[in-house]
């Protein structure tokens, strides 16, 4: 989309939200561009010459952390996609409102550092939201520990028929959701489920109209947690 000469200065007003994204080796590109993309549609950048000035005047600022799990500046390589240069480490990462994990490999695991940023950086979190397996990476770190969570129905039956389902029982998986919130944890199902998520997020989080405004600018209709299309997935599969 080719943006309108602004018409309104930037808004210094708001206080930017502080978003950081972790970057994991080989993760899905529509994890992190789905969300983050459609969650940046609601700023006050994107909609400043798109919407009324008095919609304008309400959208969040949003900056954005991306953290490699390697703690170094390395390019990320993706599923697809240019590869990811961090804009950040785990020691010079400000105080986060809100942390986004996107999936990796069905067993991926956090190297120690990231799982001890994760853990530490909890506490001061507003949300901490996964998409697709990254719940199942989260549950790793015990932060999932007795909660329920979305994520990826193929890969958590496959868990399931390759004998590898006990590593992540200690999670109430729920099977026939497109994202759950537990407490400040918020997790999606498959892929694309991650925008489901982040709509879902900027419903409870920000103007009803900033809302309706970037929903038109994407030009997406969010689809409810329920009913979820592909439950079918986990017909018969025994999570206990």
């Amino acid at each position: 989309m080719h943006l309108l000469p602004s018409r309104l200065a930037a808004n210094t007003t708001l206080n930017a939200i502080q978003f950081g994204v972790l970057l994991l080796k080989s993760y899905q590109f529509q994890d992190l561009v789905g969300p983050v993309d459609y969650l940046n549609t609601h700023t006050h950048s994107f909609l400043d010459g798109i919407a009324p000035p008095a919609i304008v005047a309400k959208a969040p600022n949003i900056t954005w952390h991306y953290i490699s799990e390697y703690n170094d500046f390395s390019p990320i390589t993706a599923s697809s996609g240019p590869p990811q240069i961090p804009t950040t480490t785990f020691n010079q990462t400000p105080t986060l409102d809100y942390l986004l994990i996107p999936g990796a490999d069905i067993y991926h695991t956090f190297p120690v550092e990231a799982t001890k940023f994760i853990q530490a950086r909890f506490p001061e979190l507003k949300g901490l939201l996964t998409v697709c397996v990254g719940s199942l990476h989260l549950s790793r770190t015990g932060l999932l520990d007795g909660k329920r969570a979305a994520t990826n129905k193929v890969a958590l039956r496959l868990t399931v028929e390759q004998g590898q389902f006990q590593q992540f029982s200690n999670v109430t998986w729920v099977k026939d959701e497109r994202f759950v919130r537990d407490g400040k944890i918020w997790s999606s199902s498959g892929v694309t489920a991650g925008i489901d998520l982040a709509a879902e997020f900027a419903r409870v989080n920000f103007d009803p109209d900033v809302n309706q405004a970037a929903s038109e600018a994407f030009e997406y209709k969010a689809n409810p947690a329920q009913p979820d299309a592909f439950a079918y997935i986990l017909d018969g599969v025994d999570l206990n």
